[in-house]
């Protein structure tokens, strides 16, 4: 009953003005995106076209845990940990285990399998040589929820790196947490939004949502532009969809990170899975009151959050490049899998007006579609920055971005400003691995150009 209470006060809550959730709407397009451009013959991107709902529902479902755990210290943890890829890779374990892949030539047609709402058997296709994709385990449901919980790690890495750090440093974060927003909104009213929601639910359940609400786990930022996804994309009917998590497959994964303690139980699999929905729902309301106000306090990052650095096309491109890297794991396990490539860039290849004094945006960074080992990326010359005439230029890896275990991000932060108008070239060698202690499949090398004198910052 209290769990109950607690996700209608949220709801309650996200539906208010001064909202705040994870950015679970933009995760879900950045998904869809590297969906849509996997290629057409790959056995994946037929079974996420098929299987789209489960797809999305994967991308939201990280977060819930976070708004869970006020009430359920442990969800926090479930959240957390569904987020990085000492998580993922034992998920693609366990499907490769469930024979949830097979060495399907291109031409074999992929039969719509189990998990969707509107799913329908045909009997007939019981003899298509895809037999290890199996209808009694709704192997592909499974398939594209994993993929979904997959990229949304990769988008949270992205966008973190690239985009949010130039949101604050153009002064445009709006910077409330919920508990201070909720009880000053709107700023310098005598009667808040707050206040009345703290009169109308009681001092207790407030606290209780403040907490669920901490902004180091539920951005503001990724809120602002959920609502501008949901009004700029008709997200109206969309998202969510009712596609319920595989809690025994996600269970069993938990527990081979050996990172969960208290074990993670499928109510609370289910209940985080709600949670998402709860606030999705509750931002789909709000939206149309909220876009204008976003809009407006957030002109940059309202015009940039699709097509920007570190925005839904760019991270969905390498989350198709995640994708595919992912499949090979599920279907050679992880023993036989292939080492990482390189499936982004900052500065893209061959980028100009590149920021040459110290910003945000000042370093480079390579994303990897396997979690770094960082061990390895401080051995000499595993990436090397050389300017115009050959020189290394002064810094060290791992400075910038995320650079815990299970990131895929290697950055280069430098020690000295660059030069104006300068080319420079960025080399990521095989000598850097994966957490799995496989080398970079091939080297990397690309060049960019920094602005002009007169251009610069």
């Amino acid at each position: 009953m209290y769990l109950i209470r607690f996700l209608l006060v949220l709801t309650l809550f996200a539906a208010s003005l001064s909202a705040q959730a994870a950015g679970m709407v933009v995760h879900a397009l950045m998904a869809d995106y590297g969906r849509q451009h996997l290629p057409s013959a790959h056995p994946l991107k037929r079974i996420l076209d098929q299987h789209r709902p489960a797809l999305l529902a994967g991308a939201l479902y990280p977060d819930g845990g976070y708004a869970t755990g006020a009430l359920f210290p442990g969800d926090r943890d479930v959240a957390e940990n569904a987020h990085w890829e000492y998580f993922v890779n034992p998920l693609m374990q366990l499907l490769h285990e469930r024979g949830c892949a097979a060495a399907v030539g291109a031409d074999v047609p992929v039969p719509v399998i189990g998990g969707t709402i509107d799913f329908l058997v045909d009997l007939q296709q019981a003899e298509v040589p895809l037999a290890d994709i199996r209808r009694s385990d709704s192997c592909g449901s499974l398939v594209a929820f994993a993929m979904g919980i997959a990229a949304h790690g990769m988008g949270d890495e992205v966008w973190d790196a690239l985009f949010e750090p130039v949101v604050r440093e153009r002064g445009e974060h709006i910077g409330n947490s919920p508990a201070n927003t909720l009880d000053t909104f709107p700023p310098g009213a005598d009667t808040s939004v707050g206040q009345i929601l703290r009169g109308i639910i009681g001092d207790a359940p407030f606290d209780v949502l403040a907490q669920a609400f901490d902004p180091l786990s539920l951005n503001s930022i990724e809120y602002a532009m959920d609502v501008m996804a949901i009004f700029e994309h008709d997200l109206w009917l969309q998202i969510p969809f009712l596609e319920f998590p595989p809690d025994a497959v996600l269970v069993e994964a938990y527990a081979r990170t050996g990172r969960n303690d208290p074990a993670v139980t499928a109510f609370a699999v289910q209940r985080a899975a709600l949670a998402t929905r709860t606030l999705v729902l509750a931002e789909r309301a709000a939206a149309v009151v909220e876009m204008p106000r976003v809009r407006q306090h957030m002109p940059w990052a309202s015009a940039n959050y699709y097509t920007g650095q570190g925005g839904v096309l760019h991270t969905g491109e390498m989350i198709t490049g995640y994708y595919l890297h992912l499949w090979d794991k599920l279907a050679q396990g992880l023993d036989g899998a292939r080492g990482p490539r390189v499936v982004g860039l900052y500065p893209h290849h061959g980028a100009a007006d590149v920021p040459y004094a110290p910003t945000a945006e000042h370093s480079v960074i390579a994303f990897l579609s396997g979690a770094v080992d960082r061990a390895s990326t401080e051995a000499p010359g595993a990436i090397v920055v050389f300017d115009e005439t050959g020189t290394i230029v002064p810094g060290a890896a791992n400075r910038f971005g995320y650079r815990g275990d299970g990131a895929h991000g290697l950055s280069y932060g430098f020690d000295v400003a660059l030069k104006p108008d300068h080319e420079y070239t960025v080399v990521v060698t095989t000598r850097v691995r994966d957490s799995l202690g496989r080398p970079l499949q091939r080297p990397r090398l690309w060049r960019f150009t920094t602005a002009p004198a007169a251009n610069g910052p």
